[in-house]
């Protein structure tokens, strides 16, 4: 009989034997709702964070950026401004091009500048690395109107909702890229079963994975918290949760009655 919810985890993971044989033995499944339950716990310090990052931008760079941002016109797909052209947008600590519109023709492509985007009659041009860039046409929009209050409000609505909205895609990354995590951790637990001569299923160890990697995930969410940042920490946390696996498969040396259909 189960003796242990997905809640004991969250804490009895860092000691105790008697949860990592009840989940080898008792709980059925693969455990990945725990994982997902985890994950949305150690997910919130996360985006947190890149909420704050964003914030800082936002209210530095960006809005630096935003006021030398001339109204843009766009009609049919063709750009107009109400500026002279070229028009170049600096970055006002270094004095370097961020962005060059120009609907007149002069300037095709960002070779031999600095900056990172150019804005032409009817495409956006963005630097991704070194000479690459990435077009965008702009054939697609009718009618549109972009000007400093309408970056401002967009700017705002950023600053308040960016969590909210990203909070839902990090969880599924982090959730897609931590099955895979385990199901590889389990793959190395069969050589722990084997050299410590204990009879586990795979299922029994990814269910073993999953709890194993909680400590780590834990800590890492808590050191995010108080703001403290350890060098190297992603390679504390896969020996950690490697150690933690041992662990946990040492815990059931004698549990021979669990079989391979578990």
């Amino acid at each position: 009989m189960k003796r242990f919810t997905i809640v004991h985890p969250f804490y009895m993971s860092f000691f105790s034997k008697a949860l990592y044989r009840d989940v080898a033995r008792n709980w059925k499944g693969l455990c990945f709702l725990y994982l997902l339950s985890l994950l949305a716990l150690c997910t919130i310090p996360t985006v947190l964070r890149i909420q704050a990052d964003m914030a800082i931008f936002l209210n530095t760079e960006g809005r630096e950026f935003v006021k030398q941002v001339p109204t843009i016109i766009i009609s049919k797909g063709k750009i107009s401004i109400d500026k002279p052209e070229p028009y170049v947008i600096n970055d006002e600590k270094t004095e370097d091009p961020l962005m060059i519109i120009d609907t007149t023709g002069s300037i095709r492509s960002l070779q031999g500048s600095k900056a990172k985007a150019l804005l032409t009659k009817t495409e956006l041009i963005v630097r991704k690395e070194g000479m690459k860039t990435a077009t965008f046409p702009l054939s697609g929009i009718d009618d549109l109107l972009i000007n400093r209050g309408l970056l401002y409000d967009f700017m705002d609505f950023l600053d308040e909702w960016f969590a909210v909205m990203i909070y839902p895609v990090a969880l599924l990354v982090s959730f897609l890229y931590h099955i895979i995590e385990v199901l590889a951790y389990a793959a190395l637990g069969l050589l722990f079963a084997r050299t410590l001569h204990v009879s586990l299923s795979y299922r029994a160890l990814i269910r073993l994975a999953v709890v194993s990697i909680s400590p780590t995930l834990l800590l890492g969410s808590l050191l995010l918290i108080v703001n403290i940042v350890i060098p190297s920490w992603w390679l504390i946390s896969f020996w950690g949760s490697l150690g933690y696996l041992f662990f946990a498969v040492k815990a059931n040396s004698g549990e021979q009655e669990i079989t391979r259909t578990v």
